[in-house]
């Protein structure tokens, strides 16, 4: 099993195609799939992700990711955001840190238009001492020889990195003052990733890092004591595709969430993948900031489901919702605050 790994991620190195990482839900990691999500609810939002991808199968596959993202003055929003994922016990780690920056052309009490881009550094270093070639191995001996594989000089890539995106969010009310629905919020956006397609393989012939696609939309419900927050994810990047699907349920302070990840955005059988299943914490404290604790478990229904035993992930969250920074020193017509972010409904 270790050595298939070893030559699967040597596969990967070589032909440039590896996929970037994906994590269970879009809501706790929302500029890393689309940069014009930065600030989009209006206030100052910290967001930390890690996850565990396939624990029981040998070496490590994990990957971390932090943001922070504030509106400022003047429609704009802006934010940093960097990662770090580890593929097979240290054989191959990339990392990358990033800007961002949002613009609302168009900012009303119920309506608003956001562009955002992004662009970046990233890394990669690959051990090659660690792999294990397929000439080295011998049916009864085991791994007994050095390979024939010529290894390069060097262990070490970095190039530029570039994404943009677009946002719609809807808000509104309920229009009966007696019904057990309040208010919603609804979104739906679009990033593409890699504009540059850089080469980031370690061998000469190896292909650009090709476009990777994001489509999402999700909505928020708020009733009397609970919110509803349904939501889907299309991603795509050459022949990967994954298509989840779901919903949360809040609860003050509890959070659940069932949802389902597919191959492909058609529900095909052979073309399953897992159910997400969402437990977590969503507590309020002084001066309207909000604390989110959650935590998620990838079931695999695939053909991994045997080895794999599933993904975990775990995601904090710090949010002060309609806080607008540097803006002492502006005119309150460039403010960015005519739309407000209910108030319920901020962290998600």
């Amino acid at each position: 099993m270790r050595t298939g790994l070893l030559l699967l991620l040597l596969a990967l190195v070589r032909t440039g195609l590896a996929q970037d990482p994906n994590f269970s839900q879009f809501y706790n990691n929302p500029v890393y799939y689309n940069p014009s999500m930065t600030a989009i609810n209006n206030g100052i939002a910290i967001r930390l992700n890690a996850r565990s991808l396939w624990g029981p199968i040998p070496g490590r596959f994990n990957t971390y990711s932090f943001s922070a993202e504030a509106q400022t003055m003047y429609k704009m929003g802006l934010g940093i955001m960097a990662y770090s994922d580890v593929g097979g016990e240290a054989l191959l780690r990339t990392a990358g840190g990033y800007v961002n920056y949002s613009y609302r052309p168009v900012d009303t009490k119920n309506f608003i238009l956001q562009a955002g881009v992004s662009g970046g550094f990233v890394t990669k270093n690959i051990d090659w001492s660690k792999l294990t070639f397929s000439d080295q191995l011998d049916e009864t001996m085991g791994k007994f020889k050095e390979s024939s594989f010529n290894r390069p000089g060097y262990n070490h890539v970095s190039y530029a990195d570039f994404s943009a995106g677009l946002v719609m969010r809807f808000n509104g009310s309920a229009r009966k003052q007696r019904s057990s629905f309040k208010r919603f919020n609804a979104t739906l956006g679009a990033g593409v990733h890699h504009l540059s397609q850089p080469k980031d393989a370690f061998l000469a012939d190896s292909e650009k890092l090709p476009l990777k696609l994001v489509f999402h939309a999700q909505a928020n419900l708020l009733f009397n004591e609970f919110i509803v927050s349904p939501g889907s994810v299309f991603e795509m990047q050459n022949a990967f595709r994954t298509f989840s699907i779901g919903s949360n349920f809040v609860s003050q302070p509890f959070i659940i969430g069932v949802w389902f990840r597919n191959r492909t955005a058609a529900m095909n059988i052979k073309q399953y993948d897992s159910f997400i299943f969402t437990l977590g914490l969503n507590m309020k404290s002084k001066y309207e900031a909000t604390w989110r604790v959650t935590y998620n478990f990838d079931m695999t229904i695939s053909r991994l489901k045997t080895s794999s035993y599933g993904s975990h992930e775990l995601s904090l969250l710090f949010e002060i919702p309609n806080k607008v920074l540097f803006s002492k020193n502006v005119n309150s017509k460039n403010m960015r605050r005519r739309y407000q972010c209910p108030k319920e409904l901020s962290g998600f």
